[in-house]
């Protein structure tokens, strides 16, 4: 491998201009099909696989209903005394209704507020459902601007008009501000970091190379596959972390080899050999760890893993491809890496690490424990309009149907009654009585049968909203009635509805958690042990990682679900944490951790393995590797807190879990703990059995061969 890449890195360096011309072409195709083909993420999130859906899907077969189809709520609120029932009001609402359906021929109906009866009790507040007649992905931005072009004018009428609907009422931000905000705090770092601006300008070029790349290709799949827009964010956010970081590894390593090799194509050559070998095992890592987003059995991870593991796929690549392109370009602009006075000398965090590691360690784990409490009251559950900026239109109009309709309006629960027995019918009523006198019910509907009369549907509006503890335990026991009237009354209940489904969504992801978390830890430990050919490196790594998830954890929750330093992030809703932010979180922080693991402890082993000295060859990994992963995890960290700017609650949380999960793993676990306890541990830190040892294959990701080059 070490000497593929020797070869490979001197080719792209030599053949500069015709490396960079050839990824540009491939980029410009890739955005000429994306051109034609356009973006088609959903704001959706769906799952198979839970009874909730297949009750959905049956309602929609026994009551000739299609979900699928898209629809829009639009909200009118006065601020007068049953303001909404002036004569003035009524025919402002009529006629902006009756224009709506005018212009667009993709409206199947349009309800009037009243006619349909869709009054709040105050008579202050009214709603009117917009149906489509193609799937809510078919209901593009033009028919939605049609819709908010038309209600423009009820200001004048001095109404307040909001949206919602399963349509995606606000355009998805691909890319921007957040990404911006990342890219140059990462600039800055890397300029501290190299002295120079075109050397820090390089890893910059890479990734946004390589992230137009693989995210022009994901948007293309978009259109065959439906992806929820998350899918997009997360793509980004790790492909522009890693492309930055892997091309930042081989840009240091390069700048090492000058010092001694000054013919820069043989020193591209080994910096690509060398720092390359390791690249790639860091990306095969964080691959195998996002596809292993695949073992929990849900669509949508699986699709947000595989197309993560596109992003990190690129930016491998465009580090060992493009970065000896761009050397080549400006090889006589990059100065060798300095060496420091006293270099032999310990640093201040040699001395506190090596020289006092029972108390560094102490203090680490204090910390990472006192941030993990928090995570024994995390909730999951998956966000809703409710979660929403306060100055999105969907939030407004959740808030006011809220407070107008009650909480549990936003999120009604459906029954579906199989009468099919003979006599069942005839007990409905009395079903739906006993339903309607369970606690934390508000409202429960007559059955309404279908045509055949073998189902029926009944409504329940809960008193509490969507997300509230009060609607899922409803739920329960609700279905824990079913039994009862399924053998006293002949009838099987069925419940589902969105809220429903969420709680069954959040319930599969939260039980995937241990075994996800498992496979990792059995894998981590599996790789890092063929790699160091110990035991006691490979479990203080793993047990690390955890303690590093958990304060993770515990932290977003803190933040997301407890209300602390919300403002500092801009939460303006708190609630349960995204039902699969921690499985998300436990794929990517394991391949981050592992990157830093394998780049500090790999250079300590080959220290060990020529010295024999344990402190020694803590205290040169810690010297020489240190820097590179402390600019590693602070570039990690801006990109990744760049997107708490996002308005999106969802995209925050992401943000926040995967930027403080990289530094609470970074500095104080591989930077911390790490060291310490192989300190602690002494030699006994690098034994292996000798039968293990012959068994296991030999990986060289340090490029050992490549010495008789240099």
């Amino acid at each position: 491998m070490a000497n593929l890449l020797y070869k490979l890195g001197q080719t792209f360096a030599k053949h500069k201009w015709k490396t960079i011309i050839s990824w540009f072409v491939v980029l410009g195709i890739i955005v000429a099909v994306l051109a034609i083909k356009g973006i088609n993420f959903t704001d959706d999130i769906k799952m198979s696989g839970l009874k909730s859906l297949d009750t959905s899907n049956k309602i929609e077969e026994e009551f000739k209903q299609d979900s699928q189809k898209g629809s829009i709520r639009v909200v009118f609120k006065s601020d007068q005394e049953k303001g909404i029932i002036t004569p003035e009001s009524q025919a402002a609402i009529t006629q902006v209704l009756a224009e709506i359906k005018k212009n667009d021929d993709k409206i199947e109906s349009v309800a009037n507020p009243y006619e349909a009866k869709t009054i709040s009790p105050d008579m202050t507040t009214a709603f009117a459902d917009i149906s489509y007649s193609v799937s809510a992905l078919a209901v593009n931005e033009k028919s939605i601007d049609k819709v908010k072009d038309a209600l423009k004018g009820m200001d004048d009428k001095d109404l307040q008009t909001e949206m919602t609907g399963n349509v995606m009422i606000t355009p998805m931000d691909i890319g921007g501000s957040s990404e911006a905000i990342g890219i140059v705090v990462a600039l800055v770092i890397l300029i501290i970091a190299f002295g120079s601006v075109i050397a820090a300008g390089l890893p910059i070029i890479t990734a946004i190379l390589s992230l137009g790349t693989s995210v022009g290709i994901i948007a293309i799949i978009s259109s065959y596959f439906e992806m929820p827009n998350v899918t997009l964010t997360l793509a980004v956010m790790i492909g522009l972390a890693v492309a930055i970081d892997y091309a930042l590894f081989i840009l240091f390593k390069y700048r090492q080899i000058i010092r001694t090799e000054k013919n820069h194509l043989k020193a591209v050559g080994l910096a690509t050999g060398t720092a390359g070998s390791a690249v790639i095992f860091a990306g095969i890592t964080v691959i195998i760890a996002v596809c292993g987003l695949s073992l929990v059995g849900i669509e949508f991870l699986t699709v947000m893993g595989l197309a993560s593991a596109l992003s990190v796929l690129f930016a491998v690549l465009s580090a060992l491809i493009l970065i000896p392109a761009f050397i080549g370009v400006f090889h006589k602009k990059i100065k060798p890496q300095k060496e420091k006075a006293g270099k032999k000398g310990d640093n201040i965090w040699t001395k506190f690490v090596v020289g006092k590691p029972l108390i560094a360690f102490l203090a680490a784990v204090i910390v990472l424990g006192g941030l993990s409490i928090p995570f024994g009251s995390m909730e999951l559950g998956i966000p809703d309009n409710g979660s929403k900026p306060k100055d999105s239109t969907e939030k407004k109009a959740y808030d006011i149907l809220s407070d107008k309709f009650g909480e549990g309006f936003n999120g009604p629960l459906v029954i579906l009654a199989d009468t099919t027995e003979k006599g069942s019918a005839a007990n409905l009523a009395t079903v739906t009585k006993h339903i309607s006198g369970m606690k934390d019910v508000a409202i429960v509907t007559p059955p309404m049968p279908n045509a055949n009369g073998d189902y029926a549907l009944i409504t329940v509006i809960p008193k509490t909203g969507p997300t509230s503890n009060k609607t899922t335990q409803l739920v329960h026991d609700l279905r824990s009635y079913a039994k009862t009237a399924d053998s006293k009354y002949g009838i099987n209940m069925e419940v589902t509805g969105q809220s429903a489904i969420n709680i069954d969504m959040s319930q599969k992801l939260n039980d995937a958690i241990p075994v996800f978390a498992s496979v990792i830890v059995v894998l981590a430990f599996i790789l890092l042990t063929v790699v160091f050919r110990s035991l006691l490196i490979p479990l203080t790594a793993v047990l690390g990682f955890v303690l590093s998830l958990t304060a993770t954890l515990g932290f977003t929750t803190m933040v997301m679900q407890d209300g602390v330093f919300s403002e500092l992030f801009g939460i303006s809703t708190t609630g349960p944490v995204l039902a699969f932010l921690p499985v998300i979180t436990i794929g990517i922080l394991f391949g981050l951790a592992m990157d830093y693991e394998v780049f500090l402890m790999s250079r300590v082993h080959e220290e060990y393995t020529l010295t024999k000295d344990n402190t020694h060859s803590i205290k040169t990994g810690l010297k020489e590797s240190g820097p590179v992963i402390i600019a590693a995890a602070l570039i990690m960290f801006s990109v990744f807190i760049s997107f708490v700017f996002a308005p999106d609650p969802m995209i925050k949380s992401i943000g926040i879990a995967l930027g403080f999960g990289v530094l609470f793993d970074a500095f104080i676990v591989r930077l911390t703990i790490i060291p310490a306890l192989t300190k602690l541990f002494g030699k006994g830190s690098w034994y292996m059995p000798k039968w293990l040892d012959k068994v296991l294959p030999s990986m060289d990701i340090e490029g050992h061969h490549l010495k008789d080059k240099k």
